[in-house]
Protein backbone atom coordinates (compact mmCIF):
# COMPACT_ATOMS: atom_id res chain seq x y z
CA UNK A 1 0.00 0.00 0.00
CA UNK A 2 2.03 3.33 -0.80
CA UNK A 3 2.51 5.74 1.69
CA UNK A 4 0.31 8.56 2.45
CA UNK A 5 2.12 12.03 3.31
CA UNK A 6 1.76 13.61 6.44
CA UNK A 7 -1.20 15.89 7.09
CA UNK A 8 -2.98 14.68 4.61
CA UNK A 9 -6.33 12.74 5.00
CA UNK A 10 -6.21 9.24 5.29
CA UNK A 11 -8.92 7.37 2.51
CA UNK A 12 -11.61 5.42 4.27
CA UNK A 13 -11.14 2.01 4.15
CA UNK A 14 -14.03 1.44 1.95
CA UNK A 15 -11.84 3.83 -0.79
CA UNK A 16 -9.17 1.15 -0.15
CA UNK A 17 -12.01 -1.66 -0.56
CA UNK A 18 -13.16 0.09 -4.09
CA UNK A 19 -10.36 1.51 -6.24
CA UNK A 20 -11.95 3.56 -8.74
CA UNK A 21 -10.76 1.54 -11.45
CA UNK A 22 -12.14 -2.38 -10.92
CA UNK A 23 -10.03 -5.32 -12.40
CA UNK A 24 -11.42 -7.02 -15.57
CA UNK A 25 -13.64 -9.44 -14.78
CA UNK A 26 -12.42 -12.86 -14.58
CA UNK A 27 -8.91 -12.04 -13.32
CA UNK A 28 -7.89 -11.77 -9.57
CA UNK A 29 -7.63 -8.80 -7.29
CA UNK A 30 -4.14 -7.36 -7.73
CA UNK A 31 -1.86 -6.60 -4.52
CA UNK A 32 -2.24 -3.62 -2.62
CA UNK A 33 -6.75 -4.24 -3.70
CA UNK A 34 -8.05 -6.66 -1.53
CA UNK A 35 -11.48 -6.97 -1.09
CA UNK A 36 -12.66 -5.46 2.44
CA UNK A 37 -15.66 -7.21 3.85
CA UNK A 38 -18.70 -4.64 2.31
CA UNK A 39 -20.23 -3.86 5.67
CA UNK A 40 -23.80 -5.76 6.29
CA UNK A 41 -26.79 -3.77 5.28
CA UNK A 42 -29.44 -3.54 7.70
CA UNK A 43 -32.12 -5.65 7.81
CA UNK A 44 -35.16 -5.38 5.95
CA UNK A 45 -37.98 -5.99 8.23
CA UNK A 46 -41.74 -6.75 7.63
CA UNK A 47 -44.21 -5.31 9.83
CA UNK A 48 -47.27 -6.66 10.68
CA UNK A 49 -48.92 -6.00 13.75
CA UNK A 50 -46.05 -4.34 15.57
CA UNK A 51 -44.07 -8.11 14.97
CA UNK A 52 -40.77 -7.73 12.58
CA UNK A 53 -39.58 -10.72 10.74
CA UNK A 54 -35.80 -10.46 9.30
CA UNK A 55 -35.65 -10.72 5.47
CA UNK A 56 -31.49 -10.79 4.71
CA UNK A 57 -31.60 -14.11 6.43
CA UNK A 58 -32.95 -17.48 4.93
CA UNK A 59 -34.58 -18.06 8.63
CA UNK A 60 -38.17 -18.79 9.05
CA UNK A 61 -40.24 -16.60 11.62
CA UNK A 62 -43.70 -17.09 12.69
CA UNK A 63 -45.66 -14.09 13.75
CA UNK A 64 -46.18 -14.64 17.51
CA UNK A 65 -48.63 -11.40 17.41
CA UNK A 66 -51.38 -13.26 15.32
CA UNK A 67 -52.07 -16.02 17.55
CA UNK A 68 -54.03 -14.36 19.75
CA UNK A 69 -55.93 -12.32 17.71
CA UNK A 70 -56.95 -15.84 16.04
CA UNK A 71 -57.75 -17.52 19.28
CA UNK A 72 -60.03 -13.98 20.02
CA UNK A 73 -61.62 -14.59 16.66
CA UNK A 74 -62.73 -18.33 17.31
CA UNK A 75 -63.69 -17.28 20.81
CA UNK A 76 -66.43 -14.53 19.63
CA UNK A 77 -67.49 -16.86 16.50
CA UNK A 78 -68.10 -19.63 19.43
CA UNK A 79 -69.96 -17.23 21.70
CA UNK A 80 -72.00 -15.75 18.55
CA UNK A 81 -73.33 -19.02 17.68
CA UNK A 82 -74.42 -19.74 21.25
CA UNK A 83 -76.31 -16.96 21.14
CA UNK A 84 -77.96 -17.64 17.99
CA UNK A 85 -78.42 -21.02 19.32
CA UNK A 86 -80.30 -19.98 22.33
CA UNK A 87 -83.11 -17.77 20.53
CA UNK A 88 -86.61 -18.91 20.99
CA UNK A 89 -87.97 -17.63 17.98
CA UNK A 90 -87.34 -16.22 14.63
CA UNK A 91 -85.78 -12.73 14.83
CA UNK A 92 -87.84 -9.63 14.02
CA UNK A 93 -87.85 -8.63 9.90
CA UNK A 94 -85.32 -5.97 9.66
CA UNK A 95 -86.42 -2.84 8.33
CA UNK A 96 -85.42 -2.93 4.85
CA UNK A 97 -88.29 -5.83 4.81
CA UNK A 98 -91.40 -5.95 3.27
CA UNK A 99 -94.81 -4.69 5.10
CA UNK A 100 -96.27 -8.34 4.54
CA UNK A 101 -93.14 -10.40 6.81
CA UNK A 102 -94.12 -7.79 9.09
CA UNK A 103 -97.45 -8.08 9.63
CA UNK A 104 -96.94 -12.24 9.42
CA UNK A 105 -94.51 -11.49 12.20
CA UNK A 106 -97.03 -9.58 14.33
CA UNK A 107 -99.62 -12.46 13.90
CA UNK A 108 -97.38 -14.56 15.31
CA UNK A 109 -96.43 -12.81 18.08
CA UNK A 110 -98.48 -10.16 19.05
CA UNK A 111 -101.84 -12.09 18.21
CA UNK A 112 -104.73 -11.77 15.52
CA UNK A 113 -106.88 -9.12 17.51
CA UNK A 114 -103.68 -6.95 18.40
CA UNK A 115 -102.60 -7.36 14.75
CA UNK A 116 -106.53 -6.37 13.15
CA UNK A 117 -105.57 -3.26 15.79
CA UNK A 118 -102.94 -2.30 14.25
CA UNK A 119 -103.93 -2.45 10.69
CA UNK A 120 -107.04 -0.42 11.09
CA UNK A 121 -105.30 2.46 10.88
CA UNK A 122 -105.60 4.15 7.80
CA UNK A 123 -104.04 2.43 4.79
CA UNK A 124 -103.24 -0.19 7.38
CA UNK A 125 -104.18 -2.88 4.84
CA UNK A 126 -102.56 -1.69 1.77
CA UNK A 127 -99.60 -3.75 1.45
CA UNK A 128 -101.56 -7.07 2.24
CA UNK A 129 -104.38 -6.35 0.13
CA UNK A 130 -101.58 -5.78 -2.84
CA UNK A 131 -99.58 -8.70 -1.76
CA UNK A 132 -102.83 -10.57 -1.91
CA UNK A 133 -103.30 -9.06 -5.49
CA UNK A 134 -99.86 -11.12 -6.67
CA UNK A 135 -101.17 -14.14 -5.06
CA UNK A 136 -98.61 -14.46 -2.35
CA UNK A 137 -99.89 -17.14 0.28
CA UNK A 138 -98.77 -15.70 2.89
CA UNK A 139 -100.89 -12.39 2.23
CA UNK A 140 -103.95 -15.01 2.31
CA UNK A 141 -102.88 -16.15 5.70
CA UNK A 142 -103.00 -12.94 7.04
CA UNK A 143 -106.45 -11.96 5.81
CA UNK A 144 -107.60 -15.62 7.01
CA UNK A 145 -106.14 -15.07 10.31
CA UNK A 146 -106.99 -11.05 11.05
CA UNK A 147 -109.95 -10.28 9.60
CA UNK A 148 -112.28 -12.80 11.74
CA UNK A 149 -110.67 -10.30 14.31
CA UNK A 150 -111.14 -6.99 12.04
CA UNK A 151 -114.21 -4.29 12.85
CA UNK A 152 -117.32 -4.26 11.16
CA UNK A 153 -116.11 -1.67 8.26
CA UNK A 154 -112.93 -2.95 7.86
CA UNK A 155 -114.40 -6.68 7.23
CA UNK A 156 -116.80 -5.18 4.58
CA UNK A 157 -114.06 -3.39 2.74
CA UNK A 158 -111.65 -6.55 2.83
CA UNK A 159 -114.65 -8.62 1.45
CA UNK A 160 -115.13 -5.98 -1.34
CA UNK A 161 -111.46 -5.94 -2.39
CA UNK A 162 -111.48 -9.88 -2.03
CA UNK A 163 -114.44 -10.25 -4.02
CA UNK A 164 -113.04 -7.78 -6.76
CA UNK A 165 -109.41 -10.30 -6.96
CA UNK A 166 -111.68 -13.44 -7.10
CA UNK A 167 -111.54 -13.45 -11.19
CA UNK A 168 -107.61 -12.60 -10.93
CA UNK A 169 -106.28 -15.11 -7.75
CA UNK A 170 -109.01 -17.49 -7.64
CA UNK A 171 -107.05 -19.50 -5.66
CA UNK A 172 -105.32 -17.19 -3.76
CA UNK A 173 -108.68 -15.51 -2.87
CA UNK A 174 -110.58 -18.77 -1.70
CA UNK A 175 -107.25 -19.91 0.40
CA UNK A 176 -108.38 -16.91 2.60
CA UNK A 177 -111.75 -17.12 3.13
CA UNK A 178 -113.81 -19.50 5.56
CA UNK A 179 -115.88 -22.51 5.24
CA UNK A 180 -118.57 -21.12 7.72
CA UNK A 181 -120.68 -19.55 5.61
CA UNK A 182 -121.88 -17.47 8.64
CA UNK A 183 -118.26 -15.74 8.74
CA UNK A 184 -117.88 -12.39 7.68
CA UNK A 185 -114.77 -13.45 5.19
CA UNK A 186 -116.61 -16.91 3.79
CA UNK A 187 -116.03 -17.80 0.62
CA UNK A 188 -120.13 -17.75 0.33
CA UNK A 189 -120.06 -14.03 0.71
CA UNK A 190 -116.93 -13.08 -0.97
CA UNK A 191 -118.42 -15.29 -4.19
CA UNK A 192 -121.31 -13.33 -4.24
CA UNK A 193 -122.51 -10.88 -7.24
CA UNK A 194 -124.59 -8.67 -4.90
CA UNK A 195 -123.27 -4.98 -6.50
CA UNK A 196 -121.14 -6.69 -9.17
CA UNK A 197 -121.64 -6.75 -13.17
CA UNK A 198 -122.58 -9.51 -15.30
CA UNK A 199 -119.19 -9.55 -16.74
CA UNK A 200 -117.05 -10.07 -13.25
CA UNK A 201 -119.47 -13.05 -12.44
CA UNK A 202 -118.75 -14.34 -16.14
CA UNK A 203 -114.72 -13.93 -15.06
CA UNK A 204 -114.92 -15.44 -11.33
CA UNK A 205 -116.77 -18.50 -12.30
CA UNK A 206 -114.40 -19.50 -15.19
CA UNK A 207 -111.55 -18.56 -12.71
CA UNK A 208 -112.76 -20.47 -10.36
CA UNK A 209 -113.11 -23.30 -12.01
CA UNK A 210 -109.61 -23.71 -12.85
CA UNK A 211 -109.30 -23.94 -8.97
CA UNK A 212 -108.48 -28.08 -8.29
CA UNK A 213 -106.25 -27.74 -4.80
CA UNK A 214 -107.92 -30.34 -2.79
CA UNK A 215 -107.37 -28.42 0.29
CA UNK A 216 -109.91 -25.61 -1.30
CA UNK A 217 -112.35 -28.15 -2.41
CA UNK A 218 -115.13 -27.34 -0.13
CA UNK A 219 -115.06 -23.18 -0.82
CA UNK A 220 -114.60 -23.98 -4.33
CA UNK A 221 -118.22 -25.80 -4.41
CA UNK A 222 -119.48 -23.02 -2.15
CA UNK A 223 -118.15 -20.32 -4.37
CA UNK A 224 -119.82 -22.06 -7.37
CA UNK A 225 -123.16 -22.58 -6.34
CA UNK A 226 -123.34 -19.11 -5.11
CA UNK A 227 -122.27 -17.50 -8.36
CA UNK A 228 -124.19 -19.98 -10.41
CA UNK A 229 -127.57 -19.78 -7.87
CA UNK A 230 -127.43 -16.04 -8.59
CA UNK A 231 -126.93 -16.12 -12.33
CA UNK A 232 -130.00 -18.39 -12.64
CA UNK A 233 -132.24 -15.95 -10.33
CA UNK A 234 -130.57 -13.02 -12.73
Amino acid sequence: MPDHPAGSEQPEPGARAFPSVPPPIGHPAQAGQPFAPVPRPCHARAIFHRATVPLTTGETHTVRPLRPLLSALLVCLSAGLCIMATQSGPLPPTTQGSRTEHVLYMTTHDGAAQTATTLSRPHGWDEVMHALAQGKPEAAHIVATVLPKADTHTSRTLVRTMRTLLPRQPATVLSASEVNRQAAGSAANICSPVGMSATWRRQATQAVTTVHDIRLATRTQTCLRTLQHTARGA
